[in-house]
């Protein structure tokens, strides 16, 4: 809902993929762990890339999530609740996850899946005004224009920037309970 990331890149998510501390705190869509083997797979080249954690994502706790995971499953997928179907079906078990779900709150229709979340993505950044060539950035597309192939990386404050312009029309904080609090246990 906040990264515009495809299904399987979620589900392949390392806890190491994410750099709370940076000065943009983001995560990695990438094919290594940090060690540089391979251990994942992404749809294209331009799907490599970092992605920027909108700031209602650390309320939410996501950072407490993450470091959580890694205590108890370290160099594990963070989604190992999902499992991977074989090469070019990682979206298996999140699929059939969101149609149960979808399902159970009578709201599945045939074509409504887990990348909707990713044309919604899109449509309310476009909605605020975002251009192509941003969203793309942030959803790992080209521009495929020879002026897009020149120059670095497209840079992390600018799709910062984009993401936060990011409206879902409501509070998302406040539907999902409020900003994450984990008491700390008192020793």
């Amino acid at each position: 809902m906040y990264t515009g990331m495809r299904a399987g890149e979620l589900c392949q998510l390392l806890p190491a993929d994410f750099r709370f501390d940076a000065d943009i705190p983001h995560l990695k869509v990438r094919k290594t762990d940090d060690s540089g083997k391979a251990t994942k797979s992404v749809k294209n080249k331009t799907s490599v890339r970092d992605v920027p954690l909108h700031p209602d994502l650390i309320t939410l706790g996501l950072r407490a999530f993450v470091e959580r995971c890694a205590k108890r499953h370290s160099g594990e997928r963070l989604f190992g609740c999902f499992r991977l179907g074989g090469p070019g079906k990682f979206t298996d078990g999140i699929t059939q996850f969101s149609r149960r779900y979808l399902q159970a709150l009578k709201l599945h229709a045939p074509g409504r899946a887990n990348h909707v979340w990713r044309h919604t993505f899109v449509d309310r950044l476009r909605k605020v005004g975002c251009p192509d060539e941003e969203i793309g950035a942030l959803v790992g597309h080209s521009a495929g224009t020879m002026t897009s192939k020149y120059g670095g990386a497209f840079p992390l404050s600018r799709k910062r920037d984009a993401l936060l312009k990011l409206s879902f029309g409501f509070d998302v904080v406040n539907v999902l309970g409020g900003p994450f609090w984990c008491k700390q246990p008192k020793f």
